[in-house]
């Protein structure tokens, strides 16, 4: 029986998503630089006169293994007084640096590895520290439930930046404790569930009514020291490639459950003090909005990373579902110029179909890997999933030099065919 997936309890995603955390080991990127983020849930319940359950914290101190912790899990999320509850997940925008490649955009709490950090958990701990002044070590307030698999950012002709881990805490305690924003944040939102859930039941497709994308300059990104000066072949090149075109999911967002940083230093572009759009503009993206009076616009490696954690947390097989169009929270892939790139759209779109379908990613379908041995021979990764952009860029890399020497032969063999019927007019008019 096909079902919607904002029907299913909230709670039933969360128990989904810690079971799958611990039955299907992560897969890790080998890479020197690494950068860690904290994906943080939480239930909320309404009904006060409802009283919030209680996580047996110290039963599972005791003995600190995975059965365990599905076992408090299980046990936690199971009672009654969720059923209703509405889970909430926090996003951040950060703060507007320039230089920063992720300047004033969407994302989750978190920064690089420092040398003096023992591992991913701890990094993302003292980073969200010291961005939100959470403490994510308080088993009496969260518990990290587990991790997901690495996702690299990417930087479309600038290469890979770093691996980011992805770790996954739930908060058990009933009240959020309060948060600080550094000057590194600009606002902190908790966001509704069933807002990331409408992306499954109403799936969108490229260049629809409800596709809202981010447009990234192509030529800017290759060229990025001619941004500026912007000479004649920049601009000409710049007319041929257009732009790249990025899913986002907007994420509404309510001013009870946000905290706006509002020292001076974070006032965006063009705002005053009075003034409480709290829009941003990115000096990388060409006046593209992150940020809207009552939106979040969510895209990147941000969106692969939930789309990942929504994966893991459907408790139905998407052939359940009743949107049969579903790929994924993070689909369609990125597009080109809808008029000039019309093939290179239609190619890609069609092998995302057939790559990116539910069946072809965690948990639905399981594809162990084998990892380039260590020194020491013991290193493996299974379970990997290709990444979502890099897939797309290695596609771009065969697919578009195709299209560009389709489009050259085909001018080529036009322009010969006209002066030839030219040159044979001319012909006959000189002989008559």
């Amino acid at each position: 029986m096909s079902v919607h997936a904002d029907d299913i309890p909230h709670a039933e995603y969360i128990a989904q998503l810690s079971r799958h955390l611990v039955s299907i080991p992560s897969s890790q990127i080998d890479t020197v630089k690494r950068g860690c983020v904290a994906i943080i849930i939480r239930l909320v319940i309404s009904n006060n006169s409802i009283s919030y359950p209680t996580f047996n914290e110290t039963k599972y101190a005791q003995n600190k293994t995975a059965a365990t912790l599905i076992q408090a899990l299980d046990e936690f999320l199971s009672n009654p007084g969720f059923k209703n509850a509405c889970a909430q997940i926090l996003f951040i925008q950060r703060a507007k640096y320039p230089g920063d490649p992720w300047s004033g955009q969407i994302g989750f709490p978190g920064g690089k590895q420092d040398p003096t950090d023992a591992s991913d958990q701890e990094t993302a701990e003292r980073e969200t520290m010291e961005e939100l002044g959470l403490d994510l070590s308080d088993s009496k307030s969260f518990i990290r439930i587990g991790l997901l698999d690495d996702v690299q950012a990417y930087l479309l002709f600038r290469g890979v930046k770093m691996a980011i881990s992805p770790q996954v805490y739930l908060q058990v305690s009933q009240n959020t404790p309060g948060m600080i924003l550094s000057d590194e944040v600009a606002s902190a939102h908790w966001i509704d569930f069933g807002h990331i859930l409408q992306r499954i039941d109403h799936p969108v497709k490229p260049f629809s009514k409800e596709y809202l994308p981010i447009p990234a300059n192509i030529v800017t990104r290759m060229f990025p020291k001619y941004a500026i000066a912007r000479p004649l072949w920049f601009r000409m090149l710049s007319t041929i490639l257009g732009k790249l075109y990025y899913t986002v999911l907007p994420l509404k967002f309510m001013q009870d459950h946000s905290i706006i940083h509002t020292s001076p230093q974070q006032q965006f572009d063009g705002d005053t003090p009075a003034d409480t759009t709290y829009a941003h503009v990115s000096l990388d993206y060409e006046g593209c909005q992150f940020v809207s009076n009552s939106e979040l616009y969510l895209w990147g490696v941000s969106l692969e990373m939930l789309s990942n954690l929504v994966d893991l947390a459907l408790p139905v097989a998407p052939s359940d579902l009743v949107a049969r169009g579903y790929h994924s929270v993070v689909s369609p892939w990125p597009q080109m110029d809808p008029i000039m790139w019309a093939d290179i759209n239609f190619i890609s779109n069609t092998i995302h179909r057939f790559l990116w379908g539910p069946y072809r990613r965690k948990p639905w379908h399981i594809k162990a890997k084998r990892n380039q041995s260590s020194k020491d021979g013991s290193s493996r990764k299974i379970c990997g999933n290709d990444s979502f952009f890099l897939s797309y860029f290695r596609i771009l890399s065969v697919v578009f030099p195709i299209s560009c020497i389709a489009k050259m032969s085909l001018l080529y063999f036009s322009g010969k065919f006209l002066h030839n019927l030219l040159v044979s007019k001319v012909v006959r008019n000189a002989i008559k």
